[in-house]
């Protein structure tokens, strides 16, 4: 996941995306950005290491939290209940979900480049021999 992020970094790094902005920058894919998301694919394979459908469940959740915005949640992935980490299933948990305000960390177009890498890292015939 890093080197294949960092690689995606560098080669888009003066291309613009749909958005008509570059990939890297404030907001965008930062060197923090690709080692959460490296950390977070990481522990996705060593907390399922017995259990392919729930590690790949695991992957693309991180993928569509990051995606994630008010005018499109895409939590159904997400963890339930109050003691979650993920801050809009603990409101939904709460029964406050009107309270509950989330602009996407990371812009569409960005999460759009780094899909192609989630799902090349979350194929089962690479994982099966993890």
């Amino acid at each position: 996941m890093l080197t294949r992020l960092r690689k995606l970094k560098k080669d888009m790094k003066r291309k613009k995306l749909a958005d008509g902005k570059t990939i890297g920058g404030r907001g965008r894919l930062t060197d923090e950005l690709i080692k959460k998301l490296t950390t977070y694919y990481g522990n996705a394979i060593r907390k399922n290491k017995n259990n392919l459908f729930s590690m790949r469940k695991d992957m693309w959740t991180i993928w569509m939290h990051f995606v994630s915005a008010d005018a499109d949640p895409q939590y159904h992935f997400c963890p339930t209940g109050e003691n979650w980490w993920c801050k809009y299933n603990q409101t939904k948990f709460k029964n406050s979900l009107e309270k509950f305000k989330h602009k996407s960390s990371v812009p569409r177009a960005v999460m759009d480049m780094i899909k192609p890498i989630f799902k090349a890292l979350s194929n089962p015939t690479l994982l099966k021999n993890v």
